[in-house]
C-alpha cells in the first residue's frame, strides 16, 4: 500500500506555475537533455548542481517537495541494491582491512550511481507532474513530425505513449483498491519475500483483467467517436513558442554548461 501511494511518477498535478505554462516541446527536450547530462557526467559536484536545479524547478512548479521525496522513498530498495552492488563489485582499496569486499572506490561509485538513478527518476517525475497527458502527446507528435516523411506513424506513436502514461496512475489506484478488497477478504501481505510473492497473485490477476477491460472500453469509445488516426485531424490549440520558452532554453544551456565545466570532485 505504501509503495502504491508514494509512487508519483506519471501523475499530473494541475496548478498554475511558470513551469506548467511552458511549451511541452521545451520541457520534453529539456528533460531529455538533462537525462543525457546525468548519464554523461560522473562526479559529486556535477550531481550537486543538477540536484539544486531540480529543487529550483520543483519550487518554480509550486510542487511540494514531499511529492518528489515520496517517489524516491518508494524506490529506496532499488537505490540500496544499486549502492550495495557497486560497493561489493568495484575493485579498489578495502575500506576496512577486516572487510576486504567493501572498497572505497566501490562506495564512491555506488553513491554516484544511486544518486544518478534518483536524478533520472526526479526529472521524469517533474516532466509528468507539470505537463498534462494531452500536452505531452501534442509535444511528442510535433517533435517526431519530421520522421513522418519516412513513413513513421508519428500520431499513432504519440497517442500510444500518452495512453500508456495516462494508465500508470490509473492502474496504481486500481491496484490499491484491489489490495484493500483482498485484505478485507483475509489475504495477508506480510511475511518474507516468498510469502509476499505468493500474496501478489490475488492482486495481479484482477489487475490484468481490469487493464484489459479498460483497454477494450477505450478502444470501443475511440471507435464510436470515429477515430481514424491522424487522417483529417486538426488541432484546436496550436503550439507556439513564447518568450518564456526562450528564457527556459537559455537557463537550460547555462545549467548544462555549468554541469559539464565543473571540476570532477569525489
Amino acid at each position: 500500500m505504501g509503495l502504491l501511494n508514494d509512487l508519483t511518477l506519471g501523475r499530473f498535478v494541475s496548478t498554475k506555475s511558470p513551469v506548467h505554462s511552458l511549451d511541452p516541446r521545451v520541457k520534453m527536450t529539456g528533460a531529455f537533455a538533462l537525462l543525457v547530462i546525468v548519464i554523461a557526467v560522473q562526479g559529486w559536484s556535477a550531481y550537486a548542481i543538477l540536484t539544486l536545479t531540480m529543487l529550483m524547478v520543483a519550487v518554480a512548479s509550486r510542487l511540494p517537495l514531499g511529492f518528489l521525496f515520496r517517489n524516491l522513498g518508494s524506490l529506496k530498495w532499488l537505490l540500496i541494491v544499486i549502492f550495495v552492488m557497486h560497493a561489493l563489485l568495484t575493485d579498489g582499496a578495502p575500506l576496512v582491512a577486516s572487510i576486504p569486499w567493501f572498497t572505497r572506490e566501490g562506495l564512491v561509485m555506488g553513491g554516484i550511481f544511486a544518486w544518478r538513478v534518483g536524478l533520472m527518476v526526479t526529472i521524469a517525475t517533474l516532466l509528468t507532474a507539470t505537463t498534462s497527458p494531452v500536452d505531452l502527446g501534442d509535444g511528442l507528435e510535433k517533435l517526431l513530425k519530421p520522421l513522418g516523411s519516412i513513413g513513421l506513424p508519428v500520431h499513432e506513436l504519440a497517442m500510444i505513449s500518452v495512453i500508456a502514461l495516462r494508465f500508470i496512475p490509473t492502474l496504481l489506484d486500481e491496484a490499491g483498491r484491489i489490495m484493500k478488497a483482498q485484505i478485507g477478504r483475509g489475504v495477508s501481505f506480510e511475511g518474507g519475500a516468498v510469502a509476499r510473492a505468493r500474496s501478489a497473485v490475488p492482486i495481479l490477476i484482477p489487475l490484468f483483467a481490469s487493464a484489459f477491460r479498460r483497454a477494450d472500453e477505450l478502444a470501443l469509445a475511440m471507435d464510436a467517436r470515429c477515430y481514424r488516426g491522424a487522417l483529417g485531424r486538426t488541432k484546436y490549440v496550436e503550439l507556439k513558442l513564447q518568450r518564456r520558452d526562450g528564457l527556459a532554453i537559455a537557463l537550460l544551456v547555462v545549467v548544462a554548461g555549468a554541469t559539464l565545466a565543473v571540476p570532477r570532485w569525489f
